[in-house]
């Protein structure tokens, strides 16, 4: 390899690299959006879905609320996922051609890793299912036959699901941080 062949190759590692790193930064924002439009989505949701009014009753708006929190949910599990691959690769992987110093800060933060936000994230989708599931049947006049049997079957889904996902984040996160090439 003649010394331009190996400049144009440093100069493309080095714009690959440059890439990476703005697609993380890119995808973190992303993921404190979701985050941001989850919370106010949801509780704005959850607020109409709890007015009665004489004429409109906005209870059924309850049933979308866990429904519309998981999709948020999906969308921060999916950038958070990016996130930690970029880490995960520019750390461990022999050609990511990181330098030392940002090896030791993925390791040390790979290491040191926030639990509080993914669990306070999942946390927050459980306790608005189990409110507005709360809330549903306080205001359901007829709690027995086809409504019973479908409001049993929405909040047994929307908790699987749930808990389904993060349990899945988790063992995804546990595999990226043991990744070995």
């Amino acid at each position: 390899m003649n010394t331009s062949d190996k400049e144009f190759q440093q100069e493309l590692h080095k714009e690959f690299l440059q890439a990476l790193h703005t697609e993380k930064i890119k995808t973190q924002s992303e993921r404190a959006t979701y985050t941001t439009s989850k919370l106010a989505f949801v509780t704005a949701l959850f607020g109409l879905g709890s007015l009665k009014m004489e004429t409109v009753d906005f209870h059924w708006l309850l049933y979308l609320t866990p429904l519309v929190a998981i999709g948020y949910d999906l969308y921060i599990r999916a950038a958070d996922s990016s996130i930690k691959k970029m880490g995960a690769f520019l750390r461990k992987h022999p050609r990511s051609g990181t330098g030392d110093t940002e090896k030791a800060w993925e390791d040390f933060s790979a290491r040191f890793r926030d639990t509080l936000a993914p669990f306070a994230n999942t946390l927050f989708t459980f306790v608005v299912t189990v409110a507005a599931a709360i809330y549903i049947y306080v205001q359901e006049q007829v709690k027995s036959g086809s409504f019973g049997i479908g409001f049993v079957l929405w909040f047994v889904v929307c908790l699987l699901t749930i808990v389904c996902l993060w349990l899945d984040h988790w063992n995804f996160v546990k595999r990226i941080d043991k990744y070995e090439l």
